[in-house]
């Protein structure tokens, strides 16, 4: 893939990604799409999805959780994806590392917390964040 592939792929799935973490957040009020429903029912050890979320606390965390996404995709549009068109090493390096550290606490926290399921989601969501990143030619590294 060449990197200026790379790069829009990159800026496409940062854009979507960033309209989901609004949804995400807005979740700790209104749930008006439902796919945050059908995330926690299918992601979570428990059978309430949404509805699990009952507490303020928890509905902070869902709100927490969802600017961080956004901010996190935020990174991914205007730092990574440049990065990546312009061929340099270091930030590609760097988004790769970001988003393993992002795996490796979600995942371990998932699984430690009974929530094994999220694990696998998290995987998807990896290589659908590196994959545009680790198919970039290696040729156009510097």
């Amino acid at each position: 893939m060449s990197p200026t592939t790379a790069a829009r792929l990159m800026r496409i799935i940062g854009w979507i990604s960033i309209i989901s973490a609004a949804l995400f957040a807005w979740a700790s009020v209104s749930d008006p799409t439902g796919a945050n429903h059908l995330f926690f029912t299918h992601a979570s050890a428990g059978d309430a999805g949404l509805a699990g979320i009952a507490t303020a606390e928890a509905k902070l965390a869902l709100a927490i959780a969802g600017g961080l996404f956004g901010g996190l995709m935020g990174f991914y549009i205007f730092i990574s994806a440049p990065g990546v068109e312009q061929a340099n090493a270091m930030i590609r390096r760097g988004t790769v590392a970001a988003f393993l550290i992002w795996f490796l606490i979600d995942s371990s926290a998932s699984f430690s917390t009974g929530n094994a399921a999220n694990v696998l989601i998290n995987i998807a969501i990896l290589a659908l964040y590196l994959g545009p990143v680790l198919l970039v030619r290696r040729a156009a590294a510097k």
